[in-house]
């Protein structure tokens, strides 16, 4: 991928339902959801009763000490946070741009939905900060923070930048995995 003079290079590594991490990493998108949906629902509450808009360091303020976000890695919290925010960014930007020329779109934008319930899955992102350092240096092996999982990669420490796990389901396949990128 190339953006802004500066190229990205981008692993994957793909995951199915008979890895050994798929479980794990599968639970661990399912806590992300949960993060996901619980800080939509207290943004969506605020906006739709009081027409205030938390952004991320209110709802993680309001969040830091529960359940859902203890449930995962603090830094992976956060990038579930700063994901939902970036979210409704765009929303507003897209009720600015349908306020001023609505022919542009077939409907009104809506506000950011929530993941399903029991099926949804949400994005994992686990900066370099929540990636073990002397694992990929010595072992070529990326340790996922506050876990014992393990991946083998080519990148260097210094090239890193984050690993993100992607739920993908697959409806006409039953290969569903996770992307790790």
């Amino acid at each position: 991928m190339f953006t802004g003079g500066m190229m990205q290079l981008v692993e994957r590594t793909i995951i199915n339902k008979n890895h050994p991490n798929y479980k794990s990493l599968d639970a661990l998108a399912f806590l992300s959801k949960n993060l996901y949906n619980i800080a939509n629902y207290i943004v969506r509450q605020e906006f739709i009763n009081k027409g205030n808009y938390l952004d991320y360091k209110k709802v993680q303020n309001l969040l830091q000490s529960g359940v859902d976000y203890q449930a995962i890695p603090a830094k992976v919290a956060q990038q579930v946070l700063i994901l939902l925010d970036k979210n409704w960014q765009s929303f507003f930007q897209a009720i600015r741009a349908y306020n001023e020329c609505p022919s542009k779109f077939k409907s009104r934008p809506k506000l950011p939905k929530y993941k399903d319930k029991k099926k949804g899955r949400n994005i994992l992102v686990y900066t370099k900060q929540a990636i073990s350092k002397p694992q990929l240096v010595k072992n070529k092996k990326i340790l996922l923070s506050k876990s014992k999982l393990f991946f083998d990669s080519k990148i260097n420490y210094d090239s890193l930048q984050q690993v993100r796990i992607v739920p993908k389901l697959k409806l006409l396949c039953d290969r569903s995995g996770l992307r790790i990128r």
